[in-house]
C-alpha cells in the first residue's frame, strides 16, 4: 500500500503503517531509524502533516528550535504540523488545587494520593535517575488510593500498565509451586547465569558512567511547555494559524481513523496540550 505523505516523528510504539514513522530507536520494521537531534531526513517540502507527540520535552532547550525549524522545512506550503507535550499549564493548576485540598483536610488519604501523584507529574521525569522512576513506582502499588485520578491523569498508557501489572501478580500467583521445577531445566540455568554475568558488568561500570547514560538515554524531560510558550516557538519558525486542539479534533483528514492521540475509545495522554499549526 502507497503511504501517505504524512510523517509521524519520535513515533516509539505508536504510528500507523499509513505513515512515514521515525524513531530514534525503532521497535518496528515499520519505523525508520534516525536521530533527529541531526535533522530529519527528508528533503525541503515533502510532507503534508507532520506529527510528534511527547517527543519536544524530551530535546534540550536550545535544541528545541532547530528541530521545530526541521519540521518546517519538510512541511509542505498550507500543510499541518501537529504537536502534543505535557502540559505544564495544566500540571501546575492540577497541583495548586490538590495542595489547597490537602492544605484544608490533612487527613483525606485520596486527596494526599492526589498531591503526591501530581508532584511527581511536575518533577519526577526531570530528576529521575532510573529507568520509570519514582512515578513507576507509584503505578506498580497494588494499594493504590486514587487509581480513579491516575487513571484520568495517565489515560490508556497508565490503564495498559495497571493491567498488565494486575495480570502478572495473577500469572505469578499461578506459578508459584513451579519456579523450583522451571529453574532446574537447563534453559533457566543459563539466563541465571546470564542475568548474574550482567549484574557483575554493572557493579564494575562507575556511578557516573550508569547515570550518565541513564540521563541522556532519551527518558528525561529536558523542558516543558505550556501555550504560550509553544506557540511562541511555532511562531518564531514561521508557522501560522496557530491553534489548541484536543485530542479528537484535528485539522489533519481524517484524522481519527489513526488512533495515533486516542487508541481503543482510550485518550493515550488526556492531560496533554495539543497544538496545530500550519506552514
Amino acid at each position: 500500500m502507497k503511504k501517505l505523505n504524512y510523517l509521524n516523528l519520535g513515533c516509539g510504539n505508536k504510528y500507523h503503517t499509513d505513515w512515514f514513522n521515525v524513531d530514534m530507536n525503532p521497535r518496528s520494521k515499520e519505523v525508520i531509524n534516525a536521530n533527529l537531534l541531526k535533522g530529519i531526513p527528508f528533503p525541503d517540502e515533502t510532507f503534508n502533516v507532520i506529527y510528534h507527540s511527547q517527543v519536544l520535552e524530551h530535546f534540550p532547550l536550545e535544541s528545541a528550535l532547530p528541530f521545530m525549524k526541521e519540521c518546517f522545512r519538510v512541511l509542505k506550503k498550507g500543510g499541518i504540523i501537529r504537536v502534543v507535550v505535557p502540559d505544564l499549564e495544566n500540571i501546575v493548576e492540577e497541583y495548586k488545587k490538590n495542595l489547597d485540598i490537602c492544605l484544608e483536610n490533612n487527613s483525606d488519604n485520596v486527596a494526599e494520593a492526589n498531591y503526591d501523584w501530581i508532584m511527581l507529574e511536575l518533577y519526577d521525569q526531570t530528576v529521575r535517575n532510573h529507568i520509570g522512576g519514582k512515578m513507576g513506582k507509584f503505578l506498580d502499588r497494588a494499594d493504590l488510593p486514587n487509581e480513579e485520578y491516575v487513571l484520568a491523569r495517565t489515560g490508556r498508557v497508565g490503564k495498559r500498565h495497571r493491567d498488565d501489572l494486575k495480570n502478572n501478580q495473577k500469572i505469578n500467583e499461578s506459578k508459584t509451586n513451579k519456579l523450583r521445577k522451571a529453574f532446574s531445566s537447563f534453559k533457566m540455568f543459563k539466563a541465571t547465569i546470564k542475568r548474574i554475568r550482567s549484574k557483575i558488568s554493572r557493579k564494575f561500570r562507575t556511578n557516573k558512567y550508569q547515570l550518565g547514560s541513564f540521563r541522556l538515554g532519551g527518558e528525561i524531560h529536558m523542558w516543558m511547555y505550556d501555550r504560550y510558550s509553544l506557540s511562541r516557538l511555532l511562531k518564531k519558525c514561521g508557522f501560522q494559524n496557530i491553534s489548541q486542539k484536543d485530542p479528537y479534533n484535528s485539522d489533519i483528514p481524517e484524522w481519527n481513523k489513526y488512533e495515533l492521540d486516542v487508541k481503543e475509545n482510550l485518550v493515550c495522554d488526556p492531560s496533554s496540550l495539543f497544538m496545530e499549526a500550519t506552514k
